[in-house]
């Protein structure tokens, strides 16, 4: 047709020709109406079918050097398949539309949902926060407790108010801590208890005036108090841990202890009568004085017994210095030794003094000179001996049955006073030195007997300072006695404060001899050619009624004797200034 020619292809149709599979496309279009008519006929289906045409264009070989050929093709497409591709179409573009809108319904729904999940996900999570909260509360709690209580604090934790298994737990876990609490206030307070009273036991032992030792089941030293130094004069504390007996100084205590403790085994275990502790007097050597390195024997009564089982295996030891009481005991003994004595012996000294004197009567008349003069000796050697034995009888009997101290008050200054007037008119009156505290307050004494402990020491510090002078190097220094008195003040074991007056006679004459030292106050014991031994005695049994203390010894640097006698009971507060006190009774 006319209209065919005209209808070229355009350059970009030519173009997609020359690419394989050339141009094929559908063009124009049905009317709407003539869609909704259906299919038609004659010249309206004729018309109708120049809307909807195919152009297929395809690239023809060309020769060399040739112009580029192509064949077009145009081929209306009939009127009922127009239609049905129309409709096609149509419905594939509804259906594309349709698609589009779905598409986009269903990113409307997935966002939806997304944003719904992540919805219910963030309330899950929340819910698994708030949940595991109120469950992690109650574990925080216990957690927080027990910290606290590894770290010793058992106060109560707060407990979470729930009525499942874990608030149970929470306030039983307070339960608990409670009771351990309440069981470590009980331990502190039996521990607090317990070293109160090893406080207050250690304090009784070290204050107790027996020594005590705690030995181990293979005796070693495991525990002493301060008495067993003061009176064994050996550092045990020292050795803790290490045996008794390899104390020096102190085997004969130890072997003594040990036996008495195997013995005391051994009885048990061959079934013999079961001793709950034993006892006996041990003897050890000890030494006096320091400076003069003088050795005697001191006395302790021991008694030991085995700890308890609880306690734990090992052993006791207490004992107690008796030497004072030994002593009393031999001066009691020597009492009534020398009340026999002077009862038995004064009773014939009387006739025997008579028949003597008789005999010289009767006989003087019938002798020559020579037998007189050896009848007048014999006779005058007989009364003069039993004189003799008269003193010494009646010094017996006075040692024996001594009288009662009349305590009244007493200026010790001028009852010395008096004394060392006697001594200082004599030929040794230039041995003597007093040096009497003026102020001194008055004691409560009998004037008689401290007149007659006064004369005594004097005396014998004299009767010392004249034999030693004998002996003495031309040019030494001569002979000196002092006398001195001082008022002291002291502590009381009661913690209170007291006052006592000290009376010292000390001279550099040869001092106490280490025998003299031993037992110096037993009777009999003494220095002295022709001496009774009753002097010290008597002194220290005057000084024992009046309530103090005498001491005796060596000086420290070897030149002499000191005697320290401290008289403790002064004279009440009113008679202290009453200074005629010292009756002026004749010694």
């Amino acid at each position: 047709p006319a209209g065919v020619g005209a209808d070229l292809p355009t350059p970009e149709m030519l173009a997609q020709a020359r690419a394989p599979g050339g141009y094929a496309k559908p063009e124009g279009g049905l009317e709407r109406d003539t869609l909704a008519g259906g299919i038609e006929t004659g010249q309206n289906a004729l018309d109708a079918a120049t809307g909807l045409r195919l152009r297929v264009i395809v690239a023809l070989p060309a020769g060399a050097g040739g112009p580029a050929r192509y064949l077009q093709l145009l081929q209306s497409v009939p009127v009922n398949l127009a239609t049905n591709g129309e409709v096609l179409r149509t419905a594939y573009s509804e259906y594309q539309q349709r698609k589009d809108a779905r598409e986009g319904l269903r990113k409307m729904y997935i966002e939806t949902l997304t944003l719904t999940l992540l919805l219910a996900i963030f309330g899950a999570v929340a819910s698994a926060f708030l949940i595991a909260g109120n469950l992690a509360a109650p574990l925080l709690v216990l957690a927080e407790g027990t910290r606290a209580v590894a770290e010793g604090d058992l106060s109560p934790r707060p407990i979470v108010a729930t009525s499942d298994e874990l608030g149970t737990l929470t306030q039983s876990f307070n339960t608990m801590t409670g009771q351990l609490f309440e069981a470590r206030s009980a331990v502190e307070r039996n521990r607090a208890a317990l070293q109160s009273a090893k406080v207050h036991l250690e304090s009784v032992l070290a204050n107790m005036s027996a020594g005590v030792i705690v030995l181990d089941a293979d005796f070693n030293v495991v525990n002493s108090n301060e008495a067993v130094a003061r009176i064994l004069q050996h550092d045990v504390a020292g050795h803790v841990g290490r045996p008794l007996t390899g104390v020096a100084g102190l085997e004969r205590f130890s072997d003594a202890v040990v036996k008495a403790f195997s013995t005391q085994s051994a009885q048990s275990a061959a079934g013999g009568r079961q001793r709950v502790h034993w006892q006996q007097e041990i003897e050890i050597a000890r030494a006096a004085d320091p400076a003069v390195a003088v050795e005697h024997d001191l006395t302790v009564l021991a008694r030991g017994s085995r700890l308890p089982v609880g306690v734990g295996s090992g052993f006791i030891v207490v004992f107690d210095d008796i030497s004072e009481v030994i002593s009393a005991q031999r001066s009691i003994a020597w009492g009534e030794v020398a009340r026999r004595l002077a009862h038995e012996i004064k009773n014939p000294l009387t006739p025997i003094q008579l028949s003597a004197e008789r005999m010289q009567m009767k006989l003087a008349k019938h002798l020559g000179p020579a037998d007189l003069d050896l009848l007048n000796r014999s006779t005058a050697t007989i009364v003069n001996q039993v004189d003799a034995m008269k003193r010494m009888v009646d010094d017996f009997r006075d040692y024996a049955k001594a009288p009662p101290a009349q305590l009244q008050p007493l200026d010790l200054n001028c009852l010395i006073s008096e004394i060392l007037h006697l001594y200082l008119s004599g030929d040794e009156s230039d041995m003597i030195h007093a040096a009497l505290a003026p102020g001194m307050p008055a004691v409560m004494g009998d004037p008689t007997q401290l007149r007659q402990v006064v004369h005594n020491l004097l005396q014998n510090a004299q009767d010392a300072m004249v034999e030693h002078a004998a002996g003495r190097a031309p040019g030494a220094p001569r002979g000196r006695i002092e006398v001195t008195t001082e008022a002291i003040h002291y502590q009381s074991a009661g913690g209170g404060s007291g006052t006592a007056v000290r009376l010292a006679i000390v001279d550099n004459g040869p001092g106490f001899a280490p025998k003299i030292l031993a037992r110096a106050f037993e009777p009999y014991v003494t220095s002295k050619a022709r001496g009774t031994g009753l002097g010290l005695p008597m002194v220290k049994k005057i000084i024992d009624e009046h309530g103090g203390r005498i001491e005796i010894g060596n000086r420290t640097d070897g030149t002499g004797a000191s005697v320290l006698i401290l008289l403790l009971k002064l004279a009440p507060a009113a008679n202290q200034s009453d200074l005629g006190a010292v009756h002026r009774t004749a010694p």
